[in-house]
């Protein structure tokens, strides 16, 4: 964009530096960007030209903030990839008028309970599924659908108190670990949801929806760790064509977005590969977290984050030929965890960041953080490690030997 005004972006929410500044240094290059936060920044300020503090579960006050950041001409996008602040920033883009996913539909897609109705409503492939608000309730529940179920809060995240559950006394256990589980200023106490276990292997589906129109763009193979929770341990994606994509998977994912009304962003589907064909565990509103937009842009070539920008501007993403079929290479994000609850002295990556492969190695817990493995603390991390190679057999490698090179220096905490 030499020689042109840059569009201005505002960015309401942040999300953390190690898992979020990957996404601001990519906006940067390309606009004029700004922030409406919840504190004063702080690293995010080196990308700003300008911010606004406000609540950020105030629609009202989001859409002040973001008219007085507009550029001179009085034109700006605004987007979020931040959980947290989804539906007042969907709400807030609303009143303004500006190219945003409906309130409407975010609220669909933050509730798993109305996820779930509107999909068997539409006679789409749906587990059994139960709203509950007691133990006896969701153990009732359970003993009809057989064992085993899966227990979870009905609109939290990260999977922070989903439990699979193996009989009815796991069940009651589980029905109380998601009553009290708690995620920042995200609902909570709205009911439990009781569902059929749905085995199979776990993907997510990125996508890229513009004027109703859903494009899939790549698909990550989750590793999940922890059971019988469901703690994200790991991420990969390879680089492929939108035509190698499965066609039932891609059926299914544009159906669910049609079904929650989504027509406009980056959405984040999460699903199950079932003996019975894929089915939905959910589909965000947002860019996918734990880093999967950074992999995929390495893996396939195609910048997530940009096209949510795109598309905040009211603009079509555009994608080249070539970086359909990306770069042609694997990459894969790996969590370290404690092996057991622990208070942080200090994490160093020099070795492990030094392994043939491995592009990007982070800390997650400065020293001073208290991490409680599952199901105590919601992502208890060390460090991120991503690697990228030919195929899944050398990034696999390259993470094996860099987690063992990891240098943690934590104290056990008692019991």
């Amino acid at each position: 964009m030499t020689g042109q005004a840059r569009p201005r972006l505002t960015v309401v929410g942040s999300g953390g530096e190690p898992y979020r500044e990957y996404s601001f240094r990519a906006l940067v290059e390309d606009y004029e960007l700004t922030a409406v936060l919840p504190t004063p920044p702080t690293w995010q300020s080196r990308y700003l030209t300008d911010h606004r503090v406000v609540d950020c579960t105030d629609p009202g006050a989001i859409a002040a903030a973001v008219s007085e950041l507009a550029g001179p001409d009085g034109r700006a996008g605004v987007f979020t990839w931040d959980e947290l602040v989804l539906e007042a920033t969907a709400a807030a883009a609303g009143k303004l008028g500006l190219p945003h996913m409906s309130a409407t539909a975010v609220a669909r897609c933050r509730d798993k309970y109305l996820t779930r109705s509107l999909m068997a409503e539409a006679g789409l492939p749906s587990p059994h599924h139960r709203l509950v608000r007691s133990a006896d309730e969701a153990a009732r529940a359970a003993a009809e659908f057989g064992w085993p179920v899966v227990v979870k809060p009905r609109s939290l995240a990260g999977s922070i108190g989903v439990v699979r559950a193996e009989d009815e006394a796991a069940v009651r256990t589980a029905f109380e670990l998601a009553s009290g589980a708690a995620y920042a200023t995200l609902p909570a106490g709205e009911g439990i949801l009781v569902e059929e276990y749905l085995d199979g292997p776990e993907i997510s589906v990125d996508s890229v929806v513009f004027e109703g129109e859903v494009r899939c763009v790549h698909v990550a193979r989750k590793r999940l760790g922890f059971p019988p929770y469901f703690e994200e341990v790991g991420h990969l994606v390879t680089a492929l064509t939108s035509e190698a994509l499965d066609p039932e998977v891609v059926e299914l994912v544009r159906a669910a977005h049609q079904v929650l009304g989504v027509d406009f962003g980056v959405t984040h589907a999460e699903v199950r590969l079932t003996a019975a064909g894929p089915r939905l565990v959910e589909l965000n509103g947002r860019l996918g977290g734990d880093l999967i937009p950074l992999i995929s842009r390495m893996a396939t070539g195609i910048d997530l984050v940009k096209a949510a920008a795109e598309i905040a501007l009211g603009r079509a993403p555009r994608f080249s030929e070539a970086a359909d079929g990306g770069p042609g290479r694997t990459a894969e994000v790996r969590f370290v965890y404690p092996a057991q609850d622990c208070e942080v002295r200090g994490v160093d990556l020099q070795e492990a960041a030094a392994v043939p492969g491995i592009v990007h190695a982070t800390v997650l817990a400065p020293p001073g953080t208290r991490l409680l493995l599952p199901p105590k603390n919601p992502i208890p991390r060390l460090a991120a490690l991503i690697a990228v190679a030919d195929d899944e057999k050398a990034t696999g490698h390259a993470l094996d030997v860099a987690e063992q090179k990891v240098v943690a220096d934590t104290v056990p905490l008692p019991g």
